[in-house]
């Protein structure tokens, strides 16, 4: 399921909510507590208060600017700790976003932060996550369709710290290798210290038109619209052409065009710099597998199709073998249960739940 499932937004905060992203004031309802609790799961409450201090988001907004400075200053810890043993490595998405491209960084919540390394450097960065006392989660052990570790730790204030470090930008097979490593661009952000890089923004826009699509299945959640209208307001025509000429490259003209006219109506700006202003007709045309993402009736199953395609035969065969049988502790774990005389059931009972997955619809 996807961790943020689509909560739509009630038609009586639409327009409100719309001025509030642009940065105006207007009349508003009185906010319900599930008023506020879609606020709050689309990303936007600290957002909405910074424009307009309604009185029942004060607390969501207090509570982000306390944990971002206590999130700020364990990311302070583990760029020092990973700079000093020579690993080069990039924050991405909502952080590097909020220290970049937003006013203040407490306006752009977010529940961990996502590191990328290359993938030689993997190795090494997990040890140096472990050495500082974070623990990693298991995973299923499907190479091919899970590029991060995930990391925790309680600091001494009682707070959780969680990251996501990636050695792929994406963990579809289908995405993955539209943003390689080794052809980033970057930039400081000083704003989080002298060790602190993101993603150029032309780079970063690619990452959040696709990471919506393909993690989420086209979940329209508020904030991550908001980071693409952020991040297009901030590059140059130059930038806007290298953009297209990327996203054609990766074959995700489709998903980026989704993604931006998205942005554009929630964020009332005005359709600047498409596709069709960029590239020519066989490239908004020809076929592009990523579009399957845009689906609405798109099943789980079609995913698995979708990315097995990407894949060479081989791996096919390895991620299929791996998705039946994933290590016997991630099953435990997964079943809560250390009773290994049961794991031929819990494998029967996990594939049993995986085939009838198969037939559910992603959104």
């Amino acid at each position: 399921m996807d961790p943020f499932e689509s909560i739509p937004i009630p038609a009586h905060l639409r327009d409100p909510l719309r001025a509030a992203l642009r940065g105006e004031r207007t009349a508003w309802p009185s906010l319900t507590d599930d008023d506020v609790r879609v606020l709050v799961e689309h990303g936007v409450a600290p957002l909405v208060y910074a424009a307009q201090p309604l009185p029942e988001l004060r607390g969501a907004a207090i509570r982000a600017a306390a944990m971002e400075s206590l999130r700020a200053d364990d990311l302070h810890g583990v760029l020092r700790e990973l700079a000093s043993r020579g690993l080069d490595v990039i924050i991405t998405k909502g952080t590097a976003l909020a220290y970049d491209v937003y006013v203040a960084p407490e306006l752009r919540p977010r529940g961990d932060t996502d590191l990328l390394v290359s993938r030689e450097q993997a190795s090494a960065t997990i040890d140096g996550f472990r050495d500082l006392g974070y623990k990693d989660q298991l995973t299923s052990g499907d190479e091919h369709g899970v590029r991060q570790v995930t990391f925790s730790r309680t600091s001494t204030h009682g707070i959780r710290h969680d990251y996501d470090l990636h050695w792929d930008v994406a963990n579809t097979p289908l995405f993955a290798s539209a943003l390689r490593f080794e052809d980033l661009q970057t930039i400081a952000l000083p704003r989080l210290g002298r060790d602190a890089r993101g993603l150029s923004h032309v780079d970063a826009l690619l990452l959040a038109c696709i990471h919506r699509v393909a993690h989420h299945h086209d979940n329209e959640r508020l904030i991550w619209l908001v980071d693409i209208a952020l991040l297009r307001d901030r590059m140059t025509a130059d930038d806007h052409r290298r953009f297209w000429r990327q996203a054609a490259d990766a074959r995700v003209v489709g998903v980026c065009t989704r993604s931006i006219e998205l942005a554009e109506e929630w964020m009332s700006r005005k359709p600047h710099d498409r596709a069709e202003e960029y590239l020519d007709a066989d490239e908004l045309t020809r076929e592009e597998p990523s579009r399957a993402f845009l689906d609405r009736e798109l099943t789980y199953g079609g995913v698995m199709l979708a990315n097995l395609r990407a894949l060479p035969w081989r791996a096919r065969l390895q991620r299929l073998w791996q998705l039946a049988f994933p290590p016997a502790a991630f099953l435990r774990q997964s079943f809560d249960t250390q009773n290994r005389f049961m794991l031929p059931w819990l494998y029967v009972r996990r594939g049993a739940r995986g085939v009838a997955r198969l037939f559910r619809r992603t959104t």
